[in-house]
């Protein structure tokens, strides 16, 4: 056979190959409502279907194309060569802190926004004593307190929609039922049950590899994402008691008790389609839902745990003793991104972090470098698509409490919570690793985690391909909102 009809073929290859490549990007930006990236998809396919019959009806373009697709594939080749580079987040949680951590400052459960809206009640000694320590927030509470609770009068981007609205009210109602019941002792677990032996069950040895693959298994079965085990670094604890939930208004103030000595991390998928709304109800519908599946798989994790003869504590939105980013990158579910948000494995920001603390003897997984933070570094879509302006667009993170990190500002974020009756996750759906993960955004990933050049080129390349700024999508049909609504605040 002619030399030069093996080259043709071979070069027809090797472009079909390319042509197959952008009929994928094509097809999952179509599914993915990305106008912009499918018409450069678009683009792509016809250039490849040009190339293949100059191929086949001219002979002279086979020396040129032959150098020309030679290149792209060397240029995708070089991005999945090992080129690592030392994201902070291999060392742990720990990693993050400022030179030798002797600077850092645990966080109290007392000040964040959260318990300064909801758990401050106007005229209580907690109140009075709060505000005699923090006089610098008093008079931002008290007006954020004005719009309501946390998402101010839900749902009024969207007019208060009452179908998603009762969506979310009714998926937090589940973390309500079960948050009493966080703490689980081997006593408390036999005596709720009556499936179980009566009394406290002795502790079940196992061995500390094979318990750990029980309890990831159980986990993913109960509807876990993503699960990793660690042990508790005690500064990733909260330091007192903020939150009342059930009236326990004794415990405000208290320090809370010392950490178990393992913790399984968890994560529950987000809906790319849901959260692809955002700001709008469907965003917060999706939130409540996977705060609903994270209480009820640490729930029964904590149980299992209890049944088994260890104390085990379940870590959800009712009951946090513990902060979920940190524990969540030393277990190796992912990195802390610029949004503040875990940048999770397969499925970046848009998931949600649950825990269950244990004294368990439990093997540990190690944590992971997926290029988040170089990426970071120059991607700045979250800041940038910010409706509060409440992310820094700074290039390098800086020192805040002793950790090193791109710091939000709390105050705005919640405020337009507030204006607009959602949570917004702005920053979730525009971070370019929410992507859904499959064909294509797999590939990318691959070399993100491989190549410290495709960590610095590939936010450039995002830009081009899918633009700078967010803009909603359209909500599946059983959550669609009226399309007359007022504009977002």
């Amino acid at each position: 056979m002619d030399s030069g009809w093996i080259l043709n073929g071979m070069v027809f290859v090797v472009n079909s190959g390319f042509f197959v490549l952008w009929t994928t990007f094509t097809y999952e930006s179509v599914r993915e409502q990305e106008t912009r990236a499918s018409r450069f998809g678009w683009a792509g396919m016809g250039l490849h279907a040009l190339l293949a019959v100059l191929i086949l009806i001219w002979p002279a373009s086979r020396i040129p194309l032959t150098w020309v697709l030679g290149i792209m594939l060397a240029t995708g080749g070089f991005f999945l060569v090992p080129i690592p580079g030392r994201a902070r987040s291999l060392h742990g949680a720990a990693g993050y802190l400022a030179r030798d951590g002797d600077s850092f400052a645990p966080m109290d459960e007392r000040g964040t926004m959260f318990a300064r809206n909801r758990s401050l009640r106007p005229g209580s000694p907690e109140y009075d004593q709060y505000y005699a320590a923090h006089p610098d927030h008093r008079d931002y509470d008290e007006k954020r307190r004005e719009r309501g609770g946390p998402l101010g009068r839900p749902g009024s981007i969207d007019s208060g929609y009452r179908p998603n609205v009762a969506m979310m009210v009714s998926s937090f109602e589940l973390p309500n039922l079960v948050g009493e019941n966080a703490r689980v002792d081997p006593a408390s677990a036999g005596a709720r049950s009556t499936y179980a032996n009566q009394g406290a069950p002795k502790p079940e040895p196992m061995d500390p590899s094979k318990a750990a693959g029980v309890v990831k298994g159980w986990a993913r079965r109960l509807g876990a994402d993503l699960v990793g085990i660690c042990r508790v670094d005690p500064r990733w604890a909260y330091s007192h008691r903020g939150e009342i939930h059930y009236g326990e208004w004794e415990e405000w103030g208290l320090k809370i008790p010392a950490p178990l000595p393992f913790a399984v991390v968890i994560a529950t998928e987000m809906d790319h389609e849901m959260v692809g709304t955002a700001p709008h109800t469907p965003s917060v519908v999706e939130s409540a839902c996977n705060y609903s599946r994270g209480a009820y798989i640490t729930t029964i994790l904590a149980q299992w745990f209890g049944a088994m003869g260890y104390r085990a504590v379940a870590e959800h939105n009712r009951h946090y003793d513990l902060l979920m980013v940190p524990l969540a990158v030393d277990a190796g579910l992912g990195e802390l991104g610029r949004l503040g948000y875990l940048i999770a494995d397969r499925f970046g920001p848009r998931v949600r972090l649950f825990a269950v603390q244990t004294d368990m003897p439990l093997a540990v997984d190690r944590p992971v470098d997926l290029g988040a933070e170089r990426f970071c570094k120059t991607c700045k879509k979250c800041a940038e698509s910010c409706p509060s302006r409440s992310l820094p667009l700074s290039k390098d993170p800086r020192e805040d409490r002793g950790i090193v990190r791109w710091k939000m500002n709390e105050e705005t974020c919640f405020e337009y919570w507030g204006k607009i009756g959602t949570d917004c996750c702005v920053c979730m759906a525009v971070c370019p690793f929410s992507r859904p993960y499959r064909s294509v955004h797999k590939l990318v990933r691959l070399m993100l985690r491989r190549s410290l050049p495709a960590q610095i080129l590939f936010p450039h390349v995002d830009n081009l391909l899918y633009g700078r700024r967010w803009r909603p999508r359209q909500a599946p049909d059983w959550a669609a909102f009226p399309k007359s609504r007022p504009k977002t605040p």
